[in-house]
């Protein structure tokens, strides 16, 4: 037997029961977490906030001055 399509698998999960459809649920779920575990650089959020502005430097005596602290 050959891969089922979509279509085939969203039929095959219409005549579930509902409880059926709820495990079937989470254990996707619990699969998309282990994967995620697995590749956590995939799950990040980048936002874009434009450049930097002129002049910004992140350096520690920049920000916190010489007293060292």
């Amino acid at each position: 037997m050959g891969a089922m399509t979509v279509e085939q698998i969203v039929r095959a999960v219409e005549q579930l029961s509902p409880e059926e459809r709820e495990a079937l649920i989470e254990r996707l779920r619990a699969t998309q977490l282990a994967k995620a575990h697995v590749h956590p650089e995939l799950d990040l959020l980048v936002f874009d906030v434009g450049p930097w502005p002129d002049g910004l430097t992140l350096r520690r005596e920049d920000e916190y001055g010489d007293d060292e602290r």
